[in-house]
């Protein structure tokens, strides 16, 4: 923890999810302000992604990398054992109980801000607009009549996605009760979703996976739908390897090496170096690693069988590698913006986002009982039933399809910042150009022609998807959180200091001030 204590600062965190949480926790542990407001309509530490209380939706992530405090891996896990909940740092555990971690270091910290000397605010308030009115001081407006404007010195965005992406096809049909937008709140989800349904989710990633899982063991038959027809990788847990370094000069060279190449050898260039890398840091050859069945229920059939014998080693290699492709992509985001062909992240995307093993197995299950189906295909066309008890039909070429209800799972909207014509920054606006979209800066500050100078404004999580490939996983926003507030500190240190060596210049014999 640092000494410095600057009893004049004043921060505003933006958002009070998990990535507000662990902003809100570096500031404290770094007594970054004499006064820290968490802007945050709800509940601090209710985070979207974490706050269900179903055990069957459980973290992506294995406990190991689960911590709010980067410099002690370990700390999720101690809650853990302090609660007597059986785990160890590869686990899998509920959302529920990440939540719940969550809600009581928060509380912890405040109290340590309070025994520091630290004042903290939670403002029940959603964020409207922000001005620049001087040198680090911005006037926060908020929606609703009853909410006075902020001055604050310093602002950290840790807002989360936007709103749930729709198919266009289905924008149309968007406000029909048994057209469910996301799986999230599953509790809304589920109580849409009328007894015994046929239900088409469409997508198969993460939230396709929620859906399913929990969908089918209310007893409804699934079909997930997507373009690819295919599932994400399955890992047996996802830690962090330090043994498994990667030299940041070589990551930088192979992301150059993907922008000059033709895109359709994009696969065989990935696979090369994956190959080459467990080669580096694995015991087995890298064929008993994977599957290569052609049908997504076989592949993932095979792909439990490997991770339960610990034969995917490649899991050792995702966090470090992950942290690599950011850092690398952050420094050198104006070489590589734009260039990177589509299908990169797409290819990535099985392994950076596996299924973990608990839902790969009980998707399986499903799949046997026959209450789950893997479909490709892209619909085009819906034609949406006239009540709650009638039959929609979808076809995606395969003729029409009856179902009772459709999900989507899709995903959500990114969400731009923008400075807008009245010089006000805001993120409540469906329509920009382009030159009004804030930046993000490779040390995660906001950035935009018309600042003249940089600002103390900052962006964590989400937030800053303009300057980092993968924003959002957990052991990715820890410890960017934690470096964000150091910047941010040093960033006054250095305004300090510059305004010390003019206000000296003043004070020189001979010296004038005309102002």
């Amino acid at each position: 923890m640092q000494d410095f204590d600057n009893e004049q600062a004043r921060i505003a965190i933006v958002g009070g999810g998990a990535s507000g949480v662990t902003t809100f926790i570096a500031a404290v542990r770094r007594r970054a302000a004499g006064v820290i407001f968490i802007i945050e309509p709800g509940p601090v530490g209710r985070a979207t992604g974490f706050c269900s209380s179903d055990d069957d939706l459980i973290c992506n992530t294995s406990v190991d990398v689960m911590s709010v405090i980067p410099e002690i891996h370990h700390d999720f896990l101690d809650y853990l054992t302090s609660r007597n909940y059986p785990a160890t740092h590869t686990s899998y555990v509920p959302r529920s109980l990440f939540n719940a971690y969550l809600v009581e270091r928060y509380q912890q910290h405040r109290e340590m801000a309070r025994q520091i000397g630290i004042e903290v605010i939670h403002l029940p308030w959603r964020f409207h607009s922000l001005r620049i009115e001087g040198p680090r001081r911005y006037r926060l407006r908020f929606a609703g009549l009853a909410a006075e404007p902020l001055v604050v010195s310093d602002v950290i965005f840790c807002t989360g996605y936007g709103a749930p992406r729709i198919p266009d096809v289905m924008v149309p049909h968007q406000n029909h009760p048994t057209f469910i937008g996301s799986p999230y709140p599953e509790a809304q989800m589920l109580a849409k979703v009328p007894e015994k349904s046929r239900v088409l989710v469409v997508g198969s990633k993460l939230s396709g996976i929620d859906a399913a899982i929990l969908l089918c063991r209310e007893g409804h038959r699934v079909t997930m739908l997507s373009p690819s027809g295919k599932l994400p990788a399955v890992r047996a847990c996802c830690v962090r390897n330090d043994d498994a370094s990667w030299d940041l000069d070589q990551v930088a060279s192979f992301m150059r090496q993907i922008v000059s190449q033709d895109p359709a050898s994009l696969n065989y260039t990935l696979f090369r170096r994956a190959v080459r890398a467990l080669s580096r840091h694995s015991t087995l050859p890298w064929r008993q690693q994977f599957s290569y069945a052609a049908s997504p229920e076989e592949r993932l059939r095979e792909e439990i069988a490997i991770a339960e014998r610990g034969e995917c080693q490649w899991q050792g290699l995702i966090v470090t590698f992950m942290d690599a492709l950011n850092t690398v992509y952050a420094q050198n985001r104006e070489e590589l913006m734009g260039r990177l062909p589509p299908n990169f992240i797409e290819a990535l995307y099985p392994y950076f986002a596996a299924i973990a093993l608990p839902n790969a197995q009980k998707l399986m299950r499903y799949i046997d009982n026959g209450v789950l189906e893997i479909k490709k295909g892209t619909v085009t066309s819906v034609t949406a039933p006239h009540s709650k008890k009638g039959h929609w039909f979808v076809d995606w070429r395969d003729g029409p399809q009856p179902f009772n209800a459709i999900v989507a799972s899709v995903g959500f909207l990114n969400r731009n910042y923008v400075l807008n014509q009245a010089g006000e920054l805001t993120s409540d606006v469906d329509r920009y150009e382009p030159d009004e979209i804030v930046d993000v800066a490779p040390d995660m500050s906001a950035d935009h022609p018309r600042f003249g100078k940089k600002e103390s404004i900052w962006f964590v999580g989400i937030p800053a998807h303009l300057r980092l490939i993968v924003p959002n996983a957990f052991f990715i926003i820890a410890p960017r959180a934690d470096q964000v507030v150091a910047n941010m500190i040093n960033l006054s240190r250095r305004s300090e200091s510059l305004q010390r060596q003019a206000e000296t210049k003043m004070r020189r014999p001979g010296t004038y001030n005309t102002a």
